[in-house]
């Protein structure tokens, strides 16, 4: 029996829920079997629970999971519906794990045995003629038990289904809200808070009459009589009340909003103590030395957010031991220690929970990836060659997609890291991920607090407004026509020595422009990108209850959420990271900051310049060296890479098409280099198109010069902004 009573009071409700699921789906494909999809959602389940069991060292049941696992995967090779023997076992299997499950809640041994549970999964033993029928038994108490207790007294099963046991009844010791009903309480308490801002409103109109009332009184103090002193009286009166009214509502409004948000959070270490067991199983089971570093573990998140990430943290530890950590032996052999570490970390800012999961293994193998992603059929070759390194390390989010040279029960069906980015995705979140060959790998779960306060910029556009998160907003400033110059056609804004891509928020959303020329541009910033959203007022800075989409609405691009601003109007929250994307593509573009030795680079005017054509090479450099510049001039990328050591230049131009190494290559190499990644790169190219423009940038260019319609002056224009 799981000792902790917490962690069996989880195990028992999680798996409840996941067996009825099992039992529902089945029960829905052999009424329709044309539903494949369903297929899925019973795949996903029985993996959840194969993962929960090893989690808890439930080692029976993680074994028949596995096995579930297997006869549905080996039951659609041929892609055709289950037949009905296969139903018939799995429902058993379905039985054995609810037994399996109350035997590790309860401590009564389920009697059937674990290899004839295993050899009916396999069709290698037949099946009893009815299934086991769920014994009777409760969840051990404190509480002594009287002599005049029967079984049939006894509650019934914590995993007994609604035809078992109905004539029993447990005492409800707590209640499940649904927690679309707390978002409604939520709801309601936003509503109020609008009715506060209005209650206030109408306390600054009494405020005014009396102000007005004031000065009549002075100009026309003749015709002050006891009747007008005793309206006098009670226009004040009526404002105090009004004052204790507007205190009483805002107070009750505070305490009643403060309990929902309460109710709904809990410790992220209510997930995060399942996980040092399972390291310590699976690290024996695979003969690694691993130790896990939680850091963070009080950090509160919505209950709903803690609920969901068990099986995204579950699957990414799972395949850090795996795939990344090392066995002893080979940790020797490369100069670590032995044992490696698995670090789960949490943090929340004003608007996010940030969750890691780092670890200091061999790194993503983007090789081994492009070559499952040909074997699959994912893409293609060319596809592939076209990909940056990070576009390579997502696809092991791919639904199918597995390194894994073997299938077994840790890890190869290709399902858990699907599992993760599905539901980052409907939390609204999304992930990062970093890795490094030989030294680790880092993913970033980022998530919305959904039902938080978060302190927003107000901005109108177009007589609508919008908040713009605070924690995204590196800077606001005023902007003139004048301040505003293209790089290669697109409108920049410089900004601490670095070209800052400009974009109407106008633009982003879809909004019809207006003839008012906007003002202000609101310089936001995420890990990935760097935008200047040009708007046309700026209205306050607030805190704001954030309210969800809902239905149809649950995730729009570029939108958060909602507000109701005091004045009842409605106030659409923005996805900072949904913007950069929006302008820059399905990717944000990484653009690097400019270095802060720019002042001495300036002195020297010193150039790289990349060009394999002799006759293109001659007229640049002279063209460069005439405005000033002094040019060092390679013939290729790896002439112009083995140039840079020892050498300090204020920037790179380079052709993109060379031998030996191209342009995109050296940029790549130049921005995965710690000394020279802050060098400004303007890349030149006859390839004038948009794709061949967008992976330039994504790979850190800051600037992407089509040679076909080539302007000298440009060239100029863009060394002076970045530079």
């Amino acid at each position: 029996m799981i000792d902790d009573p917490d962690l069996r009071q989880m195990f028992k409700d999680e798996c409840k829920e996941r067996l009825h699921n099992l039992d529902q789906h089945l029960l829905q494909l052999e009424k329709q079997p044309e539903l494949t999809a369903l297929i899925d959602e019973v795949f996903r389940e029985a993996h959840s629970l194969k993962g929960l069991a090893r989690m808890l060292g439930e080692k029976n049941m993680e074994k028949v999971a596995h096995h579930f696992e297997s006869v549905l995967k080996a039951s659609l090779t041929n892609q055709e519906p289950l037949a009905a023997n296969i139903l018939e076992r799995l429902y058993h299997g379905i039985d054995d794990l609810r037994g399996l499950a109350e035997e590790a809640v309860t401590g009564v041994v389920y009697p059937i045995s674990v290899e004839l549970i295993l050899a009916r999964l396999n069709n290698q033993a037949p099946l009893a003629e009815t299934r086991v029928a769920q014994p009777v038994v409760t969840v051990p108490t404190s509480a002594p038990e009287t002599e005049s207790e029967t079984e049939s007294n006894l509650p019934a099963s914590p995993f007994a289904t609604s035809n078992d046991n109905n004539e029993t009844a447990s005492q409800i010791d707590t209640i499940r809200v649904g927690t679309q009903q707390l978002d409604n309480l939520m709801t309601h308490v936003s509503e109020l808070t609008v009715n506060k801002n209005r209650l206030a409103q109408r306390l600054g109109d009494v405020n005014d009459l009396l102000f007005y009332w004031e000065e009549w009184k002075q100009q026309h103090r003749e015709l002050f009589t006891a009747e007008l002193t005793q309206l006098e009286n009670r226009l004040y009166a009526l404002r105090s009340q009004l004052y204790e009214d507007n205190n009483r509502f805002d107070y009750l409004n505070h305490e009643i909003g403060d309990g929902i948000r309460t109710i709904r959070l809990l410790p992220l270490a209510t997930t995060f103590s399942l996980f040092p067991r399972m390291v310590r199983d699976i690290a024996k089971q695979e003969n690694k030395q691993i130790n896990l570093i939680i850091d963070g573990d009080d950090t509160a998140a919505d209950k709903r957010i803690i609920e969901e990430l068990k099986d995204p943290l579950t699957h990414l530890i799972r395949n850090a031991i795996y795939h990344a950590i090392e066995t002893p032996e080979q940790r020797r052999a490369m100069g670590k220690p032995e044992t490696g570490t698995i670090r789960l970390s949490a943090r929340q800012t004003p608007t996010n929970i940030i969750i890691t999961v780092t670890d200091d293994g061999g790194g993503i193998n983007v090789e081994k990836i492009k070559q499952r992603a040909l074997q699959n059929l994912l893409y293609s070759a060319d596809e592939l060659a076209a990909m940056s390194d990070e576009q390579l390390q997502e696809l092991i989010f791919s639904q199918g997609f597995s390194t894994a040279d073997q299938v077994n029960d840790i890890s190869g069906r290709g399902l858990g890291m699907a599992i993760v980015r599905i539901t980052i995705e409907q939390l609204k979140g999304h992930l990062d991920i970093d890795s490094t060959p030989g030294v680790g790998t880092s993913i970033q779960l980022i998530l919305p607090i959904t039902l938080a306060t978060t302190q927003v910029i107000l901005v109108e556009q177009q007589k609508r407004y919008f908040g713009i998160p605070m924690e995204a907003i590196e800077l606001i400033r005023s902007v003139t026509p004048e301040q505003l110059f293209n790089i290669n056609g697109s409108p920049s804004l410089l900004q601490d020595g670095q070209a800052v891509s400009v974009v109407r928020l106008n633009d982003l959303l879809g909004i019809a422009n207006s003839t008012a020329t906007p003002h202000f541009a609101v310089i936001i910033r995420v890990k990935h990108g760097k935008l200047a959203v040009l708007v046309e007022r700026l209205l306050d800075e607030q805190e704001i209850l954030l309210k969800p989409l809902g239905g149809v609405l649950k995730r729009v691009r570029n939108i958060s959420g909602v507000t109701v601003l005091g004045n009842g109007e409605i106030c659409l929250i923005l996805n900072p990271h949904d913007l950069i994307k929006t302008a820059y593509g399905k990717k944000a573009a990484h653009i690097p900051v400019t270095n802060r030795e720019s002042a001495s680079q300036e002195k020297n005017r010193h150039i790289l310049y990349a060009e394999d054509s002799i006759t293109a090479r001659t007229q640049i450099k002279r063209f460069l060296e005439k405005a000033g510049y002094t040019v060092t001039a390679a013939v290729d990328g790896r002439d112009a890479y083995e140039k840079l050591a020892g050498n300090t230049f204020m920037a790179l131009v380079s052709d993109v098409t060379m031998p030996n190494m191209d342009g995109l290559m050296l940029t790549e190499k130049i921005r995965n280099h710690p000394q020279h990644n802050a060098l400004p790169i303007i890349l030149l190219s006859a390839m004038d198109k948009t794709d061949d423009r967008q992976r330039a940038l994504e790979l850190g260019a800051n600037a992407y010069l089509s040679k076909s319609a080539f302007d000298q002056r440009h060239l100029l224009e863009a060394l002076k902004t970045l530079v």
